[in-house]
């Protein structure tokens, strides 16, 4: 298997360390690097000279990892002697004394990165520890406990105070990375390196700021398909709650499947709740307790709008808590009792409310009670929350006698806290992370609505008004734009009287499309008219909309729950779905996009109307057509409908070659399981007979910026469903952009029935062509050197064969995608 570029910063096989006298990424490494490290002392005042042969570096061979806590002239220095080295990897940790000019310090990482093919973390770190490895490379002298949490944070201050608390909550961590300056290596590839990293399940991350928000969606959306990630950012949001930029942070978030919580405690509730192996299936909560005032403190910040809410029970439910509990005892939810509670009442309260299709998770919220063995009721907790079907979460309110309960129901990972609030907000996170999976699986149909917009025309007329010197469209140009996307939306004039036309309680709504200055283009919903989507209704997602997103976003803002949902004809509102999505489709292909304002729009009973149109439009900075350079003004790139290619074989036989989707999941697995052993192993270097959710969730849910996979199907017989034909995968090609930026890595694997057909040329012949499209230098691939029919092919299509240096049973193929490539 190939090795992760970052494995020389978080799993390193050579180490160098050089700082002042007692430095504790000096004095605890691990017994298995012992061997190969060589640490030097430098004292402030002293010039650095670094020996020329390390410890585990052959002759020739290039240093793993170096770990420097120097500053100014001693960190160049440092950097100088280092080079002869030729680091993969650096950590500039933060000095004892202060550098004088922070700037200076991390452009001079930056240059040592660059010039020297060198992963760089900081400088300002505190570094990072890897706790199975027993790796310490950090300025902390305690190593985390052992655990499945990655943390990740760009302050120095949050990093430490959490691995202080968590040393007191017993509570223990996979990775810990402090981020620095981020000189070189940033959050986004840290977070690329944990989504594939087996020893971590869950990925807390603090932000301060985001350098990129595509990187950052991308790597985020990456990470959240194969384990949560909680995001903790301050910031405008916490000084201003009406903040729109960060209700725009907020949605990309969403989308990207990751969850954000607004306040540090919630951080450490939030890493609580992650190493829960069960995951809620949707936001209605059962409440039980053994008094009638917590529950109502939890309920209080429930609600349609909240995370979680409230489960109604079941018929059945409600008889059997009835038989299971005192007379008199509340039995719809919250569930409450007065009597002193025995394990067998919690036995059979917990069994009803988990049989019950309507409950998403219980939530046990406990007072002290004199009366009952709290001890033993817990412990009958601990026998079934781990069996069972639907999570379940405590809060054991009190301190002296509860504490002990709580470490006893974390000991068997069932999350316990001490506030009802806390309780409810790390269940909402559970929910939360649930409901942003099912938007982050969301992409485009591979056909547009009804008919293909005309992108032609209307980025005719946008350059047209550009060329006149001028950025508003008049309303004749606006009615002309939206018909050239099919907007079903009727456009009035101010003052037009519309026979028949009948307003929601006169309740105006608007649309407006905007764009954030790191986020690029997002499309906001709420009350029109003279409220003008105003903060406290405001519902925010991010181009591109599918049918379910639109409604979702529609769904969200308060116009919708205080009026249209009881008024709102279902005509209308599938109009203003399919309006929401071709605005969409519209954001997606004119980057010059730079306002859309309608407002008010009126719902009748069949169609919708506006009153008031606004369209403004700047010059793109795109050097090419959005398809043809990443969609580089969005956040989310869309789906590729230009890809999608019909072909026949040379019996006449149709097949398809599209970019893969979520939905193709199943698909996918059935292909690999139909593969030979033969062609399994040529493909993954290993006997796997099927891929693990998380590489089925890594290969169908991509961001189709940093990568891209192309499948060819075919029609088959469907015998579960009569016969009809069914999409069936024969053949499979991925390319992801390597580290560099410059070139990606490309996979192919053909059907062993479907091979010599020439479907591995036609779908390598695909990648590279979306490849050069996104202004890639190369494509390369790594083949095993007994593949003969894959060399073949490559070396047909024109690629490269060279040995692998570092592997003799492999060969790398490669491919020059521009001219004036040369290899280094």
């Amino acid at each position: 298997m190939l090795r992760h570029r970052l494995a020389a910063l978080f799993d390193p096989l050579s180490v160098l360390v050089v700082g002042p006298k007692g430095l504790a990424a000096a004095q605890s490494l691990p017994p298995r690097l012992r061997a190969q490290a060589t640490v030097v002392v430098a004292q402030p005042g002293q010039s650095v000279k670094l020996p020329a042969t390390l410890a585990g570096v052959p002759k020739g061979g290039r240093l793993d990892l170096a770990v420097v806590s120097l500053t100014g002239r001693m960190l160049n220095q440092a950097l100088w002697s280092l080079q002869a080295h030729r680091p993969r990897a650096l950590i500039v940790l933060s000095p004892d004394h202060p550098s004088i000019d922070p700037a200076h310090d991390t452009q001079l990482c930056r240059l040592f990165a660059r010039e020297h093919d060198c992963m760089v973390l900081g400088p300002r770190s505190l570094g990072l520890q890897r706790t199975h490895t027993g790796l310490n490379l950090s300025l902390s002298s305690h190593l985390a406990l052992p655990g499945k949490v990655a943390l990740v944070s760009q302050s120095e201050a949050i990093f430490s105070a959490v691995l202080d608390w968590a040393r007191d909550a017993n509570l223990g961590f996979s990775t810990v990375v402090s981020m620095g300056d981020e000189s070189s290596v940033g959050i986004a590839q840290v977070l690329d390196y944990l989504a594939t990293d087996s020893r971590t399940d869950s990925i807390a991350v603090y932000l301060d700021n985001v350098v990129s928000s595509r990187a950052l969606t991308s790597a985020l959306r990456a990470a959240a398909s194969v384990k949560p990630v909680v995001v903790l950012r301050a910031g405008q949001g916490a000084r201003n709650p009406n903040s729109l930029s960060d209700a725009v942070f907020n949605a990309l978030l969403r989308r990207a499947g990751a969850v954000r919580v607004p306040y540090f405690v919630q951080l450490f509730s939030a890493i609580k709740v992650l190493r829960s192996p069960v995951r809620p299936k949707g936001r209605r909560i059962a409440l039980f307790s053994n008094g009638s005032g917590p529950p109502q403190l939890a309920l209080d910040i429930m609600g349609e709008a909240a995370a979680v809410v409230p489960a109604e029970f079941s018929l059945s439910t409600i008889n059997a808590l009835s038989e299971s509990l005192e007379p008199r005892a509340q039995v719809k939810n919250p569930v409450v009792t007065r009597a002193a509670l025995v394990p067998e009442t919690m036995r059979l309260m917990l069994a009803a409310l988990m049989d019950d299709p309507n409950v998403d998770g219980l939530l046990m919220l406990l007072a002290p009670d004199s009366r009952a063995d709290m001890a033993e009721v817990v412990r009958q907790v601990t026998t079934m929350a781990p069996k069972a079907p639907k999570p379940i979460m405590a809060c054991l309110m009190g301190e002296a006698s509860m504490r002990p309960l709580r470490h006893m129901l974390d000991e068997v990972g069932i999350p316990s806290f001490r506030t009802p609030e806390a309780a409810t907000n790390a269940f909402g996170v559970l929910a939360a992370y649930h409901y942003n999976q099912t938007l982050s699986l969301q992409t485009l149909p591979p056909e547009p609505l009804v008919r293909l917009p005309q992108v032609g025309e209307a980025r005719k007329l946008v350059a047209q008004v550009l060329a006149e010197g001028r950025q508003h469209l008049t309303l004749s140009e606006c009615a002309s734009l939206f018909s050239y996307f099919d907007i079903p939306l009727e456009l009035l004039t101010p003052d037009a009287e519309y026979p028949g036309l009948q307003h929601v309680d006169d309740v105006p709504m608007a649309i407006r499309v905007g764009v954030d200055a790191l986020y690029g283009p997002f499309i906001n919903f709420g009350s029109g008219g003279r409220s003008a989507i105003s903060a406290r209704d405001r519902a925010i997602e991010l181009p591109p909309l599918n049918g379910f997103l639109a409604r979702q976003l529609v769904e969200r803002s308060a116009i919708w729950r205080r009026v249209l949902k009881h008024q709102m004809s279902p005509a209308a509102y599938e109009c203003l779905q399919e309006v929401l999505e071709r605005l969409s489709d519209m954001v997606c292909e004119l980057p010059e996009l730079a306002n859309v304002l309608i407002d008010p729009i009126w719902a009748g009973n069949m169609q919708l109307f506006a009153q008031g149109v606004q369209v403004e439009i700047k010059p793109s900075e795109l050097a090419a057509l959005p398809e043809n350079s990443g969609y580089g003004h969005m956040a989310i790139h869309p789906y590729p409908r230009q890809l999608v290619k019909s072909h026949e074989f040379a019996d006449g036989e149709p097949w398809m070659m599209r970019p893969i989707r979520p939905e193709d999941a199943e698909p996918l697995q059935l292909f690999v399981r139909d593969l030979s052993d033969e062609s399994r192993y040529m493909r993954f270097v290993s006997m796997l007979r099927e891929l693990t959710p998380s590489m089925l969730a890594r290969y169908t849910r991509i961001d189709y910026d940093r990568e891209l996979a192309l499948v060819a199907t075919v029609q088959v017989p469907n015998p579960a469903h009569r016969g009809h034909p069914q999409e069936q995968i024969v053949g499979f090609a991925h390319y992801l952009r390597n580290a560099d930026g410059l070139g990606a890595e490309y996979a192919l694997v053909i059907s062993d029935k479907w091979q010599r057909h020439g479907l591995g040329k036609k779908l390598l012949q695909g990648l590279i062509e979306a490849a050069k499209a996104q202004r890639l230098g190369y494509i390369e691939g790594f083949v095993l050197a007994n593949n003969r029919a894959m060399l073949g092919l490559m070396t047909r299509l024109g690629f490269q064969n060279d040995p692998d240096v570092e592997d003799p049973s492999v060969r790398r193929v490669w491919l020059a995608l521009d001219e004036g490539l040369s290899e280094s």
